[in-house]
């Protein structure tokens, strides 16, 4: 398999490195940028500046946002999915999921929302080892944002569960199953009932961190490593077939975090890395 370079990138470019571990890149409906950070803020990405803008008080490791610019959160130390708004210019947060059935969630980890924005989904993994070959008890959920009702996907079963991306008709979600190096596949048949499967095995790093949709159906899989391991990152992409097509080198940055396509320009993505803390764009070219 050769590496993804000339061929399918038009552009790389680091566009702004950190003080401490960044994750989760998300876009809001108007192409402003954020990234969550392990010392506890969110920050938002202007052109050429930095600007914390809330300091969770915990570790915000996801982000995702709604149709109506709504602000959610998949917060491990505070083992809750948190809304965080706006009220007459002061912000306020809210426990939106902390627990299952009367048992306190272990730490979610990721979390995306559909289209329609009624429906988030997310990872429970824990701290990072909490569950583990050794002890696969993560978990997947839904959460039905109109009732605020709760339901198990896949529940304690997976080893460190991450990343999830929807299919581009949104009737699959995939899930980044790090420790056992795969990419699950939950799909929907009929609608509302989920079938998971292997949809990709991987081998050689440690595991898959995050995915992102590309406007092609192609998913793009951030493959975690550590420094003492890998010297470069990669970001994997997978085609409709499960097959990977190739690879996208990070160079001298193998603990890859976080992935996300832009709103505005579908061929643009963002990458954060936590051995050198930064933050890349990478101007993708698939036909």
């Amino acid at each position: 398999m050769a590496a993804i370079q000339k061929d399918f990138i038009s552009s790389m470019d680091k566009v702004a490195t950190f003080q401490a571990p960044i994750y989760s890149p998300v876009e809001d409906a108007a192409g402003n940028l954020y990234v969550t950070s392990s010392n506890g803020y969110i920050y938002q990405l202007g052109e050429t500046e930095i600007n914390p803008l809330y300091n969770m008080s915990g570790q915000p490791s996801g982000l995702a946002f709604d149709v109506e610019a709504g602000l959610y959160i998949a917060d491990p130390a505070h083992q809750a999915i948190l809304s965080q708004g706006l009220t007459e210019a002061k912000a306020e947060r809210f426990g939106i999921v902390k627990e299952f059935e009367g048992t306190p969630l272990l730490g979610p980890n990721s979390l995306i929302i559909n289209k329609d924005g009624n429906t988030l989904f997310f990872t429970d993994s824990g701290s990072f080892g909490q569950t583990s070959l050794a002890n696969p008890r993560g978990s997947v959920y839904m959460v039905n944002l109109e009732s605020n009702s709760i339901k198990p996907l896949i529940h304690e079963l997976l080893a460190q569960p991450h990343g999830l991306a929807l299919s581009l008709d949104e009737s699959s979600l995939f899930v980044a199953e790090m420790c056992k190096n795969r990419i699950l596949r939950l799909a929907q048949h009929p609608a509302g009932i989920f079938h998971f499967s292997t949809f990709c095995q991987f081998a050689g790093r440690f595991g898959p961190s995050a995915l992102a949709m590309h406007q092609s159906n192609r998913l793009f899989v951030a493959q975690y490593d550590f420094p003492e391991c890998s010297k470069n990152g990669a970001v994997s992409i997978v085609n409709e077939g499960s097959e990977i097509e190739g690879e996208i080198l990070i160079p001298d940055g193998p603990e890859v975090t976080g992935l996300c396509f832009s709103h505005i320009n579908p061929d643009l993505l963002y990458v954060t890395e936590k051995t050198t803390n930064s933050l890349y764009k990478i101007i993708v070219n698939l036909q």
